[in-house]
């Protein structure tokens, strides 16, 4: 047995006038009487007792050095190992799936229990500290050995909606290799349900299994995304940890009213995956909620809020001799995915053919005269299948460039700073992109009225894409995304009334860019007097799936419950209450 503080066996001295004070006697003093006889009865009891008294006394004296002695022995915090027990680093897992419920009981409250416990089996003598981790890791309280200022860290834990990140833990790699290399200075205990990202933890990182007994289905994956004017694509993909087959039902309701848009049915296989693309007709711009109906292990992953952002199409005006086949793919577009509204005069974006029109943006064919976006115009050049200068450029993503035949081509430069996709085996640049005085461009470097170009498929191609990269619209403002993310909110003027809407609260959230979403909720964005709404959800299949296969990791062993010190103290507690029970008062000579 060792000791933490045995400094405190000097208490033991003070035994010494506890002892004085038993075998003191007062001296009676002399005072005259009346009559003798009452005293002579009182001398003879007294003698008669004196032996027993004797004894008593000394039986008292005896129970009140041994509950002396505990105190000063729980005082010193006695251990039953050598004294060199590491450092503890107790780490909580509080990512979204320790919110699931077992036995009526969340798993962050079981693993808050299993830490206090050993908190208090410390009992002081051993330093330890506390952490918890989703996202990234955070340390709670340093190292220790204050068993309140650790207990009440721990306390404070709470489960995010959050994934848990598989490299939230790398950090502890220094750690534990320090620790291996100072002979165990420091244990390292990572309390988790184990679902998550596949992670490879750290080398001397024992994981404590919590609960984790399955039963549950969850969405990790949704879209809502306009198909047409008034009618919306909805895309849900679930997991399941359920040994069985089950249908599952999911609802579509407006965040606003709560009014049911679709209810439809997937089939989930056990322990499997599944997924649905349904038509949603009828729909308006705003807050949705996609729901999965039924009970299970976890809520958080039941609910997907989505966004369904007003479509903002892209005003466009046609600069051409003969508008046409423009102003069909205008049309087309425009009825398809609203990518397009004809506006005469204040267009962001021209279609035209010859010189290059005053607009923020243009797609300009078959280029003349003089102008920012080129220079040099020449003869025509002998068509023939073009170089690919840039591979994988986004205009050229969807179409086979060796198609093009880029009749009705000339000799021409493209501007300092141009970005060439496509050009002549001269190197006359034919398909290009550039910007000047604060103006962008797409050249296409031929005459598309030859060859039927109008007729072909790649022309609709190529002004989608050209339009698409020209104003940004490339990567679209997501529907929803998973927590922990960080969202740009297009625009470029200060965001307003910025919020999240959880269970029918709002809340105001930090309209800095990039936006934090953190928690599962309805966010919502004004910028640029344009309203944006996005969902926060879990969307994680680690969290709402079943447990990684394999060997359960090694059963750690730690002591809990009381320490040693506290059963000293309790047993001395109880020595003076039966010295009082016995004798009722503390006699003293």
């Amino acid at each position: 047995m060792t000791f933490g503080f045995p400094m405190f066996f000097w208490g033991l001295v003070a035994l010494v006038p506890l002892v004085a004070v038993y075998f003191i006697r007062t001296r009676p003093r002399r005072q005259p009487v009346n009559a003798f006889f009452l005293w002579q009865q009182v001398f003879q009891q007294r003698a008669a007792s004196s032996l027993f008294q004797k004894l008593r006394n000394l039986l008292s004296l005896l129970l009140l050095a041994l509950a002396f002695g505990a105190a000063v022995v729980a005082l010193a915090r006695p251990r039953f190992d050598d004294g060199s027990a590491p450092d503890l680093l107790i780490v909580i897992d509080r990512s979204a799936s320790m919110q699931a419920v077992e036995d009526g009981k969340p798993r962050i409250e079981r693993a808050k229990e299993l830490a206090h416990s050993w908190i208090t089996a410390l009992g002081g003598s051993q330093r330890a500290a506390v952490a918890d981790v989703a996202k990234t890791l955070e340390y709670r309280a340093h190292l220790t050995n204050h068993a309140r200022l650790l207990k009440d860290a721990i306390d404070g834990m709470a489960a995010s909606d959050q994934a848990l990140d598989p490299h939230a833990l790398d950090e502890l790699a220094l750690l534990s290799s320090a620790a291996g290399g100072n002979t165990g200075k420091t244990r390292i205990l990572f309390l988790t349900d184990r679902h998550s990202a596949p992670m490879k933890l750290p080398e001397g990182v024992e994981v404590v299994a919590i609960g984790g007994q399955g039963g549950n289905a969850g969405i990790d994956a949704a879209d809502l995304r306009w198909e047409s004017p008034g009618r919306a694509s909805l895309f849900v993909s679930l997991v399941s940890d359920f040994p069985e087959d089950r249908d599952v039902e999911l609802e579509l309701v407006s965040a606003a009213d709560g009014a049911l848009a679709r209810l439809f049915t997937v089939h989930l296989p056990a322990r499997g995956t599944a997924s649905e693309s349904i038509a949603v007709d009828a729909i308006e711009p705003g807050n949705w909620l996609l729901k999965l109906r039924g009970k299970d292990a976890l809520d958080a992953d039941n609910i997907a809020p989505l966004g369904l952002n007003a479509p903002q199409p892209i005003p466009v005006q046609v600069s051409a001799k003969n508008p046409y086949f423009f102003q069909q793919c205008i049309t087309a577009f425009s009825r398809a995915d609203a990518l397009f509204e004809p506006l005469e005069g204040f267009a962001r974006l021209s279609l035209a053919v010859g010189g290059a029109p005053d607009t923020e943006c243009a797609i300009v064919f078959a280029p003349v005269g003089d102008s920012p976006f080129w220079k040099n115009v020449g003869d025509e050049i002998q068509p023939g299948p073009p170089e690919i200068v840039s591979k994988d450029h986004p205009l050229v993503a969807r179409l086979d460039p060796a198609l093009l035949g880029f009749d009705g081509a000339r000799k021409l430069a493209a501007p300092a700073g141009a970005v060439v996709v496509l050009a002549h085996a001269d190197g006359t640049p034919l398909l290009y992109t550039c910007s000047a005085g604060g103006k962008s461009a797409v050249v296409l470097n031929f005459d598309p009225s030859r060859e039927e170009f109008y007729l072909s498929p790649w022309f609709p191609v190529l002004v989608h894409e050209a339009a698409v990269l020209l104003t940004g619209r490339e990567n679209q403002f997501p529907s929803a995304v998973a927590t922990g993310s960080r969202v740009e909110v297009p625009g470029t003027e200060e965001v307003k009334n910025a919020k999240v809407e959880i269970a029918g609260k709002s809340e105001p959230v930090a309209a800095a860019m990039p936006a934090p979403i953190e928690r599962v909720g309805n966010y919502s964005f004004s910028r640029n007097s344009t309203d944006w709404h996005l969902g926060g959800a879990v969307f994680s299949a680690g969290e709402s799936g079943a447990a990684p296969a394999g060997t359960p990791p090694p059963e750690v062993k730690l002591a809990t419950g009381w320490p040693l010190a506290g059963w000293f103290l309790l047993g001395a507690i109880g020595v003076v209450l039966g010295e009082e029970f016995l004798y009722h008062r503390r006699k003293v000579g």
